[in-house]
């Protein structure tokens, strides 16, 4: 447990009554299951009054470069992969994924089955009790303390009687860690979330995994009718790679052995089979 966490328990007693909360969570993960290697990211949990907001701490950092007039390099794509909202007691989530230009908006309806126990650890002052539930593909164990009465946590998780404030599964593909509580005084709409959501077209499961699996068929020609093309219609990657007529077939190639090789998400029993 990170220790800059700890300052803010003392002080939650005073805040509580306040409806904004922000909570940071460190999140640990493997990309390709088969892998030792882990890959870690910041990501946001916002509860405003009755709206909760799940999302990685990227846009939270191109907002405020925007928001303070420093510029923002046009060439980075922000990836709206996880970008997660629902309502405090309610199941049905919305979640966005970004197909390069094309934000894809998708209602899942989610819960978990905890199994609550009697183990319980002390980190100073707070009180933390193990729950556990098999969810998603996965068997989960989870950290929350009822000093801080809300039933929810990262990514989608939610229903205990307290604050989730570490989750990870039994075979350590997965960790999440609360890390900073911060007081939001001010509600400030994030721009580039807004228009995520704005852009967005509702797709049901299966529209969504014929999308993906389109995509994995031709990686580049999805890329390459979203972007502007320059000399000898060369565009670029992201990464700032450049491609064109010489290197598309190699670099289509190495995208499709990418998105098959780093298919492990959160919800493994919704991992799409790739040919």
């Amino acid at each position: 447990m990170k220790n800059n966490i700890l300052w803010a328990f003392l002080f939650f007693a005073f805040t509580a009554k306040s409806q904004n909360q922000r909570f940071i969570y460190d999140v640990q993960y493997k990309k390709d299951s088969t892998s030792h290697i882990l890959t870690k990211e910041n990501y946001i949990l916002d509860i405003i009054k009755n709206d909760v907001l799940y999302y990685t701490r990227d846009f939270f950092v191109a907002d405020s470069l925007i928001s303070n007039n420093i510029p923002f390099p046009k060439d980075i794509k922000l990836n709206t992969s996880n970008i997660i909202s629902h309502q405090i007691g309610n199941n049905s989530f919305d979640e966005y994924d970004l197909f390069e230009n094309t934000v894809l908006k998708l209602q899942t309806s989610s819960s978990q089955n905890w199994k609550l126990t009697e183990e319980k650890k002390q980190i100073k002052n707070i009180t933390l009790q193990k729950a556990t539930t098999y969810w998603g593909g996965r068997n989960w164990i989870a950290w929350f303390t009822p000093e801080i009465p809300l039933q929810e946590g990262p990514y989608k998780f939610h229903g205990l009687p307290g604050l989730i404030v570490e989750i990870y599964d039994a075979k350590n593909n997965y960790k999440f860690e609360l890390v900073k509580i911060i007081q939001i005084n001010q509600i400030v709409n994030n721009q580039f979330i807004t228009m995520s959501k704005q852009m967005s077209i509702p797709v049901t499961w299966e529209k969504y995994k014929e999308t993906k699996l389109k995509y994995y068929a031709s990686p580049i020609s999805f890329i390459r009718n979203g972007a502007p093309t320059g000399k000898n219609d060369q565009f670029y990657l992201n990464d700032g790679t450049i491609v064109n007529a010489g290197n598309l077939k190699e670099i289509n190639q190495n995208l499709r052995n990418n998105i098959k090789k780093y298919n492990n998400p959160i919800e493994l029993d919704k991992a799409i089979q790739y040919p």
